[in-house]
């Protein structure tokens, strides 16, 4: 038995080992193996890659408002899971959404969603929350896990904000007669075209969309938010295995994965990494939309930026075939900018096309809590929380913020489908059909085709081309 054993998926585990206990570990199994005529357990060793995370005027960019008003394709009945940082359920924005009420302690015994939050933070930095992600994850045959529960209710909080922020630009919306505080924009007003006015209703692009947080992250010794390879292969193993185990009868329609990692292609092919695997077995029974990263303008994470955009930036699990890799361009004048210069461009590097769309990610406001909100200077003191009146700390909770990114423009794409499926039913269960309807709606921006993928996503083209 292997110390701190945690299960990630079949045949895959986790543990944290020095390279000499791994190297004898290796040995002694290949020894016992031999002596006994059987399989070796320990086939192939993997690193834990550390990975990185990655409204109110994007709507109309991609007519996702032309698109509630013409076939009320706002999201009803269709569920999004969201592997991120955790959702903050006490966001007014999401008062709507059942999560809410989960996250108040309500029972929901039919609930689309009701249940079905999960944290798997334990994976990243197990044994020490202060050290670096583990080395190693082991992938064993028949090997038996630690009996570790997620816990469900730590899943509706968010420290970080990243993840409340992605949520928000998929589902829910301000409420109606509300005051929310929305940070200054620090964008250029000189930036060479007309400036949209700014709606008093944030609202995402599927508002009534269900949203399941399985959270991913926590905060690593530098005191930044990171995720690893292992808690992310045990979210999508679980949408896989334990929610969508009928094809036929899904629960969760979709995933969003906002997040990224450098990786090491001497390592495996790319698209062949556990984690891409994962992400492909998963789209059997559901879309899964990736940001393709924001390593376009500098080769590694540590680099100053580059004058030059870099090819083959595309960040795993984005190499994934079957997801939807998503890139950046501007909220609301993409023909005039382009794609986002760091926004991860194809191709990968076994020369395939990715990213597979272009969605809105620069200076893109939603739902702020945890750390996002303290840095906007919206944060209220517990003071202020206490004295208020119920519709008085909905308004101080209702606080709203900007950040550029692909994690913004991935949750675009989730959003248009999520709305698209909720229009257009019978393609639930159908990911490649919808993928292929995605890129062939979209709006051709004119750019290199390894930056744009097809374009531009566009709701209303898709739902007009079926």
């Amino acid at each position: 038995m292997i110390p701190g054993l945690a299960f990630v998926a079949p045949k895959l585990y986790q543990c944290v080992l020095s390279r000499r206990d791994l190297r004898d570990l290796v040995e002694d199994d290949q020894q016992r193996a031999a002596h006994n005529g059987v399989p070796t357990t320990v086939f192939r060793v993997w690193p834990d890659y550390e990975i990185e995370p990655q409204i109110d005027r994007s709507a109309a960019t991609v007519k996702a408002d032309a698109a509630w008003r013409s076939f009320a394709a706002c999201g009803k009945k269709i569920v999004w899971a969201v592997i991120d940082s955790g959702i903050d359920a006490e966001h007014p924005h999401f008062c709507e959404l059942e999560l809410a009420a989960e996250g108040r302690g309500d029972n929901l015994p039919n609930g689309l969603s009701s249940g079905l939050h999960r944290d798997f933070s334990y994976l990243v930095n197990p044994g020490n929350p202060l050290q670096p992600a583990a080395p190693a994850a082991a992938v064993a045959a028949g090997a038996p896990g630690l009996a570790v529960i997620p816990d469900t209710r730590t899943a509706l909080v968010d420290d970080s904000g990243h993840g409340t922020h992605v949520a928000g630009i998929i589902a829910g919306c301000t409420p109606p007669g509300a005051q929310p505080r929305v940070a200054d924009s620090q964008e250029a007003k000189d930036g060479g075209f007309v400036q949209r006015e700014r709606n008093s209703m944030l609202s995402g692009m599927a508002r009534a969309c269900e949203l399941v947080s399985l959270k991913v992250m926590r905060r690593s010794h530098q005191g930044t938010w990171v995720t690893s390879s292992a808690a992310v292969i045990r979210a999508l193993t679980y949408l896989r295995i334990e929610v969508n185990v009928d094809p036929g009868l899904l629960r969760v329609h979709g995933v969003n994965m906002s997040l990224g990692c450098a990786w090491r292609p001497d390592q495996y092919a790319a698209g062949q990494s556990p984690l891409c695997q994962a992400v492909n077995q998963l789209v059997g029974a559901g879309v899964v939309v990736v940001s393709a990263g924001n390593y376009g303008a500098r080769s590694a994470a540590g680099d100053g930026a580059n004058t030059s955009a870099i090819m083959g930036s595309v960040t795993e699990a984005a190499h994934a075939q079957d997801c939807i890799a998503v890139g950046s361009t501007h909220r609301e004048a993409p023909h005039v900018f382009g794609v986002s210069w760091t926004s991860g461009k194809g191709p990968t590097l076994d020369g395939r096309m990715k990213p597979d769309v272009v969605a809105l990610g620069e200076w893109i406001a939603s739902a702020a809590t945890g750390e996002v909100r303290a840095k906007a200077g919206l944060k209220a003191t517990p003071e202020e929380v206490a004295a208020a009146d119920p519709v008085g700390k909905r308004d101080l909770l209702l606080t709203y913020a900007e950040l550029s990114g692909t994690s913004m423009a991935a949750p675009h794409v989730s959003g248009v489908i999520a709305a698209f499926l909720s229009a257009r039913r019978e393609f639930i269960g159908r990911p490649q059909l919808v993928k292929s309807l995605l890129t062939g709606s979209a709006t051709e921006l004119g750019r290199e085709r390894y930056a744009q993928g097809a374009g531009l996503a566009d709701l209303m083209r898709m739902l007009t081309s079926v």
